[in-house]
């Protein structure tokens, strides 16, 4: 039996076609391997599509924290795949280190050279994986920099990269080739 992503090579169909164009922002590079999968049910990628766009745009987080909400998701939940993308992608521009980006893919975090507020995001998200909900002390200590918006969308991004991680999983789509792996 074929994998989802071999069900999908070139040529595509005019409504998949349109669809990955949208996912790429509209430029001609090769579709994601990740959206190339996804494009096997296409009425959920326009809805997941439309939403991770808003995750990737002017959301009410900044970069950096979403980055470090998304890096630690993945690499809880297991994926190598967007773990490796975002690395590649974001985090330079959301001002990582890289001795920072592979500590997001570490069991333990700590080894990174974290703020107090980067080291509260990370276990934010850690909190989340594990419990579906986070302590009272770190909820006192985000909210200092948080308001209530940025908490609801740290949530729901967290709870989004959980579903790209159980479908990247589920699907094995494969590590696009100039991915980050996670450190050994």
């Amino acid at each position: 039996m074929p994998s989802f992503i071999e069900a999908l090579e070139p040529p595509y169909s005019s409504a998949v076609a349109a669809e990955l164009s949208s996912l790429m922002g509209g430029n001609d590079r090769e579709p994601l391997l990740l959206f190339r999968t996804l494009v096997c049910h296409l009425p959920l990628t326009k809805a997941w599509g439309t939403l991770g766009a808003h995750n990737l745009g002017r959301g009410a987080l900044t970069m950096r924290d979403r980055e470090l909400v998304i890096l630690r998701t993945c690499f809880l939940g297991g994926c190598e795949y967007e773990w490796g993308v975002h690395i590649r992608i974001f985090a330079g521009a959301a001002g990582f280190s890289s001795e920072q980006q592979m500590a997001t893919g570490r069991p333990d975090v700590s080894a990174g050279d974290w703020s107090v507020h980067d080291f509260d995001v990370l276990r934010f998200a850690e909190e989340l994986h594990a419990h579906s909900r986070i302590s009272e002390e770190l909820r006192a200590g985000l909210r200092a920099a948080w308001d209530d918006a940025q908490f609801l969308e740290a949530c729901e991004i967290a709870g989004f990269y959980h579903g790209v991680a159980y479908m990247a999983n589920v699907a094995e789509v494969p590590l696009e080739s100039w991915g980050a792996r996670f450190p050994n």
